[in-house]
């Protein structure tokens, strides 16, 4: 029994949305059993000759399962939580976490925009902190009540009713809601688009509403927080273009976000958000002095002479430029790096 081309691709989609509904642990040796048992199957079936299509395969496939009811099989069942309340455990985890966790979390951003807070920093920590108790809170206390449920109360039971939605949604399967293939080059995890639109809108914000009143450098000093402002009038006329570039970010984490890999459109954007980038910095170079730090207001807030002398002394030396012709050769390096990915995947195909 061989198979075609494209039934080695629709065998290993299959067996990759497998892959993804198994236990962590021993997940690889699972997998590697169940492909062995299928094409122990097949190969009953079929002569040794025999090249199986793409649409004989799909039957066999379904004869086979689904590819939920296949990982189904190798769960254990003495669970804290009974079977029959899986599906509203992964409700609540699926749906009502991530709605709930977003709107206290952009409630925060907004709260933290409008009110300055009582220090920049601790701040940041708190909303990030509430947004994770929130998620938390609501998590325990669902898998609380379901194992108080599942061990006092075995007589409230929807076991037939979840049966019921799984075996509908389990038959009728399609070959499109198998993942694709994605190459090692193009794949993306999911917690790197989402942290970067996090930081993308939270800088955003920054540089149009708080960098005013934040922007500069911060020392505390009689419990109280003190600001000096450091940054030129050359350096604030290109905050608009780094907000552009920041809402560019936010826009191609959503691309890899919605698509789950980096794709042709994916790395056209993330050149153009290079070339924008190192554009940006070329015209800083050119602006002139964009930082300077007024001594006498620094130490008069409560900052250390000594701080305000070594401040000083990197800013005599051109420290600034010299950081941003270093920043420029990498990102032209990266920018060089991204348009050969880019060549070579249109070769590709």
């Amino acid at each position: 029994m061989k198979l075609s081309e494209k039934s080695e691709t629709l065998l290993e989609r299959y067996l990759l949305a497998v892959e993804r509904r198994l236990p962590w642990t021993g997940r690889k040796e699972l997998i590697a059993e169940i492909r062995a048992n299928l094409l122990d199957t097949l190969e009953d079936h079929y002569a040794p000759d025999e090249v199986l299509s793409e649409e004989m395969l799909e039957t066999e496939l379904r004869k086979f399962g689904a590819p939920a009811t296949v990982a189904a099989s190798y769960f254990e069942t003495d669970a804290l939580i009974g079977p029959q309340h899986n599906i509203i455990f992964r409700l609540v985890v699926q749906y009502l976490v991530p709605i709930v966790v977003g709107a206290v979390f952009f409630a925060g951003v907004l709260s933290f925009a409008l009110s300055g807070g009582k220090s920049p920093f601790w701040s940041i920590w708190e909303l990030f902190g509430n947004a994770w108790n929130v998620g938390v809170s609501i998590i325990g206390t669902a898998a609380v009540v379901l194992m108080i449920l599942t061990r006092f109360f075995p007589q409230v039971n929807n076991e037939a009713f979840a049966q019921e939605l799984l075996d509908d949604k389990r038959k009728e399967w399609k070959v499109s809601d198998l993942p694709e293939i994605v190459r090692e080059t193009d794949k993306v995890h999911v917690w790197e688009p989402v942290f970067g639109i996090v930081l993308g809108f939270i800088g955003l914000i920054f540089w149009l509403f708080l960098f005013k009143d934040w922007g500069g450098m911060w020392w505390r000093a009689d419990e109280q927080w003190h600001m000096v402002p450091i940054f030129t009038q050359a350096f604030t006329q290109f905050i608009p273009w780094i907000a552009i570039n920041t809402g560019l970010d936010i826009v191609l984490n959503m691309i890899l976000a919605i698509q789950g890999k980096r794709s042709l459109i994916a790395r056209i954007v993330e050149i153009i958000i290079k070339i924008s980038e190192i554009s940006l910095i070329g015209f800083m170079l050119r602006a002139g002095k964009l930082l300077a730090l007024d001594a006498q207001q620094a130490v008069a807030s409560g900052f250390p002479a000594e701080a305000v002398s070594s401040i000083q002394m990197l800013l005599d030396n051109n420290f600034v430029r010299w950081f941003l012709i270093f920043l420029l050769v990498v990102l032209s390096l990266d920018l060089l790096k991204k348009l050969v990915e880019l060549v070579k995947r249109l070769l590709q195909g």
